[in-house]
């Protein structure tokens, strides 16, 4: 999660709501960076998840779904198989952003468990919350904004996946988050990198790590 994440971050992306907590002011632009390093990931992580759990359902309803991945088709007609992999792909996507101590500590990179993504917030409305007191270590609080949001049904995975549920009688026109997180990140070498993952209910401050991530 370096200054390259922040470049390449989706300019249309809504700007970011940044609350300082207990950051001295020399150190807000690190802040401001570390803030900016995850909710690029972050993004780039919904987005995966998004796509993983629609692919998800196809299968389940169709019994088979074809991908197109680095030139090379695919099809998928086993469940588990599918799991498996998917969990190899959110590993590999997310390794190189964490530290060595998270990764030792997981007990298996499962994510796209529900739809959408709880960090599509990013693209909706959130507060992050940063406390920088050094230049090795911050923590960052990411909580949605609350009430309902519009699916986007640009999106086909999004369509697919709201006409499906309208077929089954429900009436899926917006979702709400219920989740919040804490990360704790370590600056190694010249990344920033996820070293602890919390979450908690949306409306609580319970605390639970988070050992899939």
């Amino acid at each position: 999660m370096n200054r390259a994440k922040k470049e390449a971050a989706d300019k249309s992306a809504p700007e970011l709501n940044i609350l300082f907590r207990d950051t001295p002011e020399k150190l807000r632009p690190l802040a401001e960076e570390a803030a900016e390093a995850l909710s690029a990931l972050l993004r780039e992580l919904a987005a995966m998840e998004d796509k993983a759990f629609a692919q998800y359902t196809r299968l389940c309803r169709q019994g088979r779904v074809i991908e197109f991945r680095d030139g090379e088709r695919r099809a998928f007609t086993d469940i588990q198989a599918w799991k498996e992999e998917n969990k190899a792909r959110f590993a590999a996507f997310l390794d190189p952003h964490c530290t060595q101590k998270l990764i030792l500590q997981r007990r298996g990179c499962l994510h796209a468990a529900q739809f959408p993504s709880a960090f599509s917030c990013l693209n909706t409305g959130c507060e992050l919350a940063v406390t920088v007191k050094s230049g090795t270590r911050a923590v960052i609080w990411l909580t949605p904004d609350g009430g309902s949001v519009s699916f986007d049904l640009s999106n086909p995975d999004v369509r697919y996946l709201v006409e499906s549920a309208k077929r089954r009688g429900h009436s899926a026109v917006t979702y709400s988050f219920f989740e919040k997180f804490r990360f704790t990140l370590k600056w190694e070498g010249e990344d920033w990198r996820l070293d602890e993952v919390f979450v908690s209910s949306l409306h609580e401050d319970r605390w639970r790590r988070d050992f899939y991530f």
